[in-house]
């Protein structure tokens, strides 16, 4: 979700889910490394069309592969432990009530323009996206800063944080409405990122070709639906990519498999639909790594029908999602927690209603009053392996549960919108991608009353309390059991069907190496792929 979620299951699609996330770091696992300091060339990596070149305003991966390589923001991530690393903050300094933190930047970076980033950068940045009047999509971030909330009322008198202060040129303080234990980690995600003064001068404008402070630059405007490149930014402060230039083309369905087949590009995602055959195909080049994607069947908890836990319990028990995942999503491990693996917190099996007991489904589906169908279930259009795959679904729930069940493919373009909006007449395929590496990344933003994708409209107070808990709680580690409460009542009160987990799974032609995730994040560490000289 992150950020949103656009979740797919060929190649292409993986990269669509919410959530959002990015991170600039030199540290990441698998596939191959070619000589240090092999720098020059030009590459090519199958993207998908984002819905913004504005960071603060854009929550699904295919606008934050992108920001991978045109921002650097304050915080990276270990890709081992998933615990924040300074990038662009020089450090973060908690008060002793935790409420108040000193961030000290970097002196000597530059954004592509040649303006110099400072702290007055990220402030002003922070303060635009927090303005409930602009409608950036990712304001919510900015909730626990002190006067949030004046600037989010029906008519804000105020367009700046009250919390925000700059100190000097390179020190900002930040002071928050009450103790968040996972502060310092959201602050590798583009919410956070800082803006060039141009930026204010004509937003539309800068989506179209925005200028960043990461390692790699636009080379000419975002060309819509066909390619977004970039370049090597010169005067980058950190340590600079190895290639000259990066080339993003945009796809959708299975077309950039059939493009890298015939050596059209030079890296793609793979789906499930195609792992099989690159293990085969592919060997060499083929890199599995852990993945942070959570893959759900959203339920409309704002439509009456939907309203009983026991329907949802009976319908989460009447799937067998190993043998739809073994048929048909061949890349894919049956969800038993509300996170991944990765994330610390994991628990398996810990769901108790996440494994196929038909037995049980139809004892929970009386008690619920039974339903009356049909049943809708919405998915991607354009996507034949997903389609195979909620068909398996729909005939389980049929057979299992005497449900009659409509297949209701959607536009693509329209799926994002009715899922916002609360227009779903039916369960719908839907996944989450981490913003940062967080337990409460994978519960507030999805189940919380306020949540940024609470799109099944789930209200539980008792839930927000204990977010609220684990936020104030005094270290990360004290805060994890805490959260661990909240996800085993999502888990009881099944508001999503839990469905799986997919790796982030690359190929890549020989013409390139070290082709490595951008630390415990969901997306191409741009920087670090090394273009292969051809031999003479």
């Amino acid at each position: 979700m992150k950020g949103f979620v656009k979740v797919v299951v060929t190649a292409v699609s993986l990269v669509m889910l919410a959530a959002a996330c990015s991170s600039n770091t030199s540290s990441g696992g698998g596939a191959t490394s070619a000589e240090p300091g092999a720098q020059g060339g030009t590459y090519s990596f199958v993207n998908c069309e984002p819905t913004t070149l504005i960071p603060h305003n854009d929550y699904e991966s295919c606008g934050s592969q992108v920001f991978q390589g045109l921002f650097t923001r304050l915080v990276t991530y270990d890709f081992t432990t998933g615990a924040p690393v300074p990038a662009q903050a020089e450090s973060i300094t908690p008060s002793a009530d935790a409420l108040t933190y000193t961030i000290v930047i970097k002196d000597g970076w530059t954004f592509h323009d040649g303006e110099p980033v400072t702290a007055q950068s990220y402030v002003d940045a922070w303060n635009y996206t927090a303005y409930g009047p602009n409608g950036y999509i990712l304001n919510f971030f900015f909730d626990r800063i002190e006067g949030y909330d004046e600037m989010n009322t029906d008519k804000p008198t105020v367009k700046e944080l009250s919390g925000l202060d700059v100190v000097d040129d390179t020190t900002f303080t930040v002071t928050l409405k009450a103790p968040f234990s996972q502060f310092e980690n959201t602050l590798g995600f583009d919410a956070f990122d800082p803006l060039p003064s141009v930026f204010y001068d004509d937003p539309d404008a800068f989506n179209e070709e925005p200028i960043g402070d990461g390692p790699y630059m636009m080379d000419g405007a975002w060309k819509h639906d066909e390619t977004i490149k970039l370049t090597r930014y010169a005067d980058y402060a950190g340590t600079p990519g190895y290639a000259d230039n990066v080339e993003l083309p945009i796809y959708t369905g299975d077309a950039a498999w059939a493009d890298f087949q015939a050596g059209n590009v030079d890296i793609t995602l793979v789906g499930s639909s195609h792992i099989e055959e690159a293990r085969t195909a592919y060997p060499d080049t083929l890199s599995e790594q852990p993945g942070s994607t959570y893959l759900f069947l959203g339920l409309p908890l704002y439509d009456e029908k939907y309203q009983s836990k026991e329907l949802r319990q009976a319908l989460s028990m009447a799937v067998d999602r190993q043998a739809v995942m073994t048929a048909i999503l061949v890349a894919e491990t049956p969800a038993d927690d509300v996170m991944p693996p990765a994330i610390q917190g994991y628990r398996p099996g810990i769901c108790q209603y996440c494994t196929l007991n038909v037995e049980a489904a139809q004892a929970k589906l009386a008690e619920a009053g039974g339903f009356e169908g049909p049943l809708t279930l919405n998915f991607y259009a354009d996507d034949q392996v997903l389609e195979q795959a909620m068909e398996a679904v729909a005939n389980q729930w049929t057979q299992n549960l005497g449900i009659e069940v409509k297949l209701n493919p959607i536009n693509g373009n329209e799926y994002f919108g009715m899922t916002l909006g609360k227009e779903m007449t039916g369960p719908w395929w839907d996944g989450w991608v981490m913003d940062y590496p967080s337990i409460q990344d994978y519960l507030t933003p999805l189940y919380g009353k306020n949540g940024g994708y609470n799109v099944a409209g789930y209200d539980n107070p008792a839930f927000d309390d204990l977010m609220t808990q684990g936020d104030e709680a005094p270290t990360l580690d004290a805060s994890i059991p805490v959260y661990q409460q909240g996800g085993d009542m999502i888990l009881e009160d099944m508001p999503v069907i839990p469905w799986g987990y997919i790796g982030f799974n690359t190929v890549h032609q020989t013409s390139v190496t070290n082709v490595l995730k951008a630390g415990p994040l969901d997306v191409l560490a741009l920087e670090l792929v090394q273009v292969v000289e051809p031999s003479s």
